[in-house]
């Protein structure tokens, strides 16, 4: 299936106002927008980090480098968005980055002039004081949420938000990575073709649990080969290079910011996509995403968000993420049933459920929600 990008224009004179704001444009963020911007039907305006194609009249830029950690910066960018409203005539603000503000308690985001405020949720965070900022911030009937798995809406309507939506995260670059030859993939990176490739891939952030689940490869049984890209966010080369030192002849490492097309190639020259993460994740993972559209094994954490989509959908195999054992036990199993894997009725469903215009028309149906 072919899934072409909407990208025309999308408004008129009796549609509604939608102001976008986001304040980075890491990982998928821009195309997330990119692609929510052109939802038919809709006005948009936007406030980001650089204008991607947008007439000047519907773009403010976000001015600032370090996101929304100072009083002064979120004031700044609260009475932005309340500029843009009153100008005009906004009929809804959309928050596209819920996770980035919970600092501050929903503090100022009641736009008086706009019929609603909308915020979505990437990930959903765990504790007390976390629990109250989310219920502070989408309090009244003018505000709902937008969760992009049931795990992580489940967790926000116990916190007793009533407006919480669903849309799935979407794989934007579905036709790209579906066309692309595995063959041609593990060429590039210099990566053996007849030994399972286990594909760490993305931002190497320190909640991917990494370090653990590469120590414990040390004892693994089964052939591997281990491809690590991505930029580093945290986790750290050094560790990582200590932690794969027992067998670092099975490792091919990019350790770097990686292009569209680099991910890309990363994600289709692996045969299992690692997204073991640890406990305090829950949310959608772009990995994951990509790697079901290259049809990939999904070597999974059981937990959460990531734990309920491989499991319900049939996409791999889940483990503890904190029990090394478990993640040995389930890897070699994963790396011993990667010759006959091949996704069923339901993994196959599940991915075509991932078609970008279906995220376009669940977000048009969650603006017109009175």
């Amino acid at each position: 299936m072919s899934f072409k990008r909407k990208m025309g224009n999308a408004h008129n004179e009796s549609s509604m106002k939608v102001l976008l704001s986001e304040r980075t444009f890491k990982g998928h963020r821009k195309t997330y927008m990119e692609w929510l911007s052109h939802v038919p039907g809709v006005e948009f305006f936007i406030i980001a980090p650089e204008n991607f194609g947008i007439d000047d009249k519907h773009f403010r830029k976000y001015e600032s480098t370090g996101g929304i950690k100072t009083v002064k910066e979120y004031l700044a960018w609260i009475n932005q968005m309340k500029d843009i409203v009153e100008q005009n005539k906004i009929d809804i603000v959309h928050i596209l980055d819920g996770d980035s503000i919970m600092r501050w308690f929903g503090f100022g985001l009641s736009f008086s002039k706009a019929r609603k405020t909308v915020i979505t949720y990437h990930h959903f965070f765990p504790g007390a004081v976390r629990r109250w900022s989310y219920r502070l911030m989408c309090h009244g009937k003018k505000r709902m949420c937008v969760a992009h798995t049931v795990s992580v809406e489940h967790s926000l309507k116990e916190c007793g938000i009533k407006q919480v939506f669903r849309c799935e995260y979407p794989a934007f670059s579905f036709d790209s990575i579906a066309s692309r030859n595995p063959a041609k993939c593990k060429e590039k990176y210099g990566i053996p073709s007849d030994v399972p490739t286990i594909g760490i891939v993305g931002g190497l952030s320190i909640y991917k649990n990494i370090i653990p689940f590469l120590e414990t490869m040390q004892n693994c049984c089964q052939d591997f080969h281990i491809l690590i890209c991505g930029k580093d966010s945290g986790v750290g080369k050094e560790k990582i290079q200590t932690a794969v030192k027992p067998y670092a002849d099975r490792v091919t490492m990019k350790i770097e910011h990686l292009s569209d097309d680099e991910y890309e190639e990363a994600i289709v020259a692996s045969d299992i996509i690692f997204c073991i993460y640890g406990r305090e994740f829950d949310g959608a993972s772009g990995p994951l995403t990509d790697g079901v559209c290259a049809g990939k094994l999904i070597l999974a954490c059981k937990h959460g968000s990531l734990g309920e989509i491989v499991s319900q959908n049939l996409l791999g195999i889940t483990a503890e993420c904190d029990d090394s054992k478990d993640m040995l036990c389930k890897t070699e199993l994963a790396l011993s049933r990667i010759v006959e894997f091949k996704y069923g009725e339901m993994a196959n469903k599940y991915r075509m459920h991932l078609n970008p215009e279906l995220f376009q028309e669940r977000y048009k149906n969650i603006y017109e929600v009175e």
